[in-house]
């Protein structure tokens, strides 16, 4: 049994696009408890980020370990194809994108990387033929995750055909592998093509107008349920948690909410509690279904609610309380499921 955790990793300087947006975001005083604790507190209601260094960020997959995850499912944007974007309107972001692999290339140079894989979640933005290349050499690094020896490959927002047959394309080409793709959908509603993926799985569980985490929870297991329902095998998603609160206050060009309630944080009997009931369903519904491996979100989107990496502390040290709850989850999985 294999647990993934996704990665979405804005942490930037302020001068940068999707920095500016994370600074701005999370620098009321209400929102230090979802600060990471690696930001610079500027004053009480000001953070900031430098642009952190290897050795810090080896200090974060540290954590990581500790909490017993075995890769990063990041967010993988094209490097390549965006640079070269001509942006059209102010909320087109699509020309900074490649700033969000910034996290992702300090792991893969990082001393822990054989302690923690990674793998990529695409589909976010459209790729170049180069950008596709660059990912199937990636793919073929040691510490890339594979299930049965394929190199794991989820895909946000749907199936995507045409983007998958040509990754598929591209790593005949090379001597990869077939990649095992996994296309994430909130739910299913009929319609959709599922032909060209291996399995089923989301992002996050989404839910708003209510104020338990129970209650999202309980959202996060009708979605499971509704992609189990194809056939397909499945990689449940696991959620620690869905508030945008950061972003409804102050609302971000690429992405809208509505202002509505949201569940508060989980605490940690919470936690367990919802993992244990992923475990129950796993056994009496998914059965062969279940293809290994649980995706958690999130381990750092901090402005959505889904945090596992530490945060500020009250007395400024990181607070890893959500760090050992969920480390206290994934020892209950290793123990019941094979």
């Amino acid at each position: 049994m294999r647990i993934g955790v996704i990665n979405w990793d804005c942490s930037l300087p302020p001068e940068t696009y999707f920095g500016y947006y994370q600074t701005r975001n999370l620098s009321p005083a209400k929102y230090r408890p979802v600060t990471p604790y690696y930001a610079d507190v500027c004053g009480t209601d000001a953070v900031s980020y430098h642009r952190r260094t290897q050795e810090e960020y080896d200090r974060e997959l540290s954590y990581a370990v500790r909490a017993g995850i075995d890769y990063f499912a990041y967010v993988w944007y094209p490097d390549e194809g965006s640079r070269t974007h001509v942006t059209t309107s102010p909320t087109d972001c699509s020309a900074h994108v490649f700033e969000l692999n910034y996290a992702r290339r300090l792991h893969e140079h990082s001393v822990l990387r054989d302690k923690i894989g990674l793998c990529a979640i695409a589909g976010a933005h459209p790729f170049s033929d180069g950008d596709v290349d660059a990912l199937v050499r990636a793919m073929q690094a040691p510490y890339y995750e594979t299930i049965d020896g394929r190199p794991l490959l989820y895909v946000y927002n749907g199936s995507r055909t045409d983007f998958i047959e040509r990754v598929r394309a591209a790593c005949a080409k090379r001597g990869t592998p077939d990649p095992y793709v996994v296309a994430m959908y909130h739910s299913i509603h009929g319609g959709e093509d599922l032909d060209a993926s291996d399995a089923l799985s989301a992002y996050a569980a989404v839910k708003s107008g209510v104020t338990t985490y129970s209650e999202l929870f309980a959202e996060c297991l009708r979605a499971n349920e509704t992609r189990r329902a194809t056939g397909k095998p499945v990689i449940p998603l696991f959620t620690t948690g869905w508030d945008p609160s950061p972003r409804v206050d102050q609302p971000s060009p690429w992405v809208t909410y509505p202002d509505k309630d949201y569940a508060a944080f989980a605490s940690a009997e919470e936690l367990m509690t919802g993992a244990r009931g992923l475990v129950d369903w796993i056994r009496t519904a998914c059965g062969a279904q279940f293809a290994g491996h649980i995706l958690t979100f999130a381990w750092n989107e901090f402005e959505e609610g889904g945090i596992i990496c530490p945060t500020v502390g009250a007395d400024g040290n990181p607070d890893t309380a959500r760090l050992d709850a969920f480390g206290a989850v994934g020892r209950y999985w290793r123990e019941v499921l094979v």
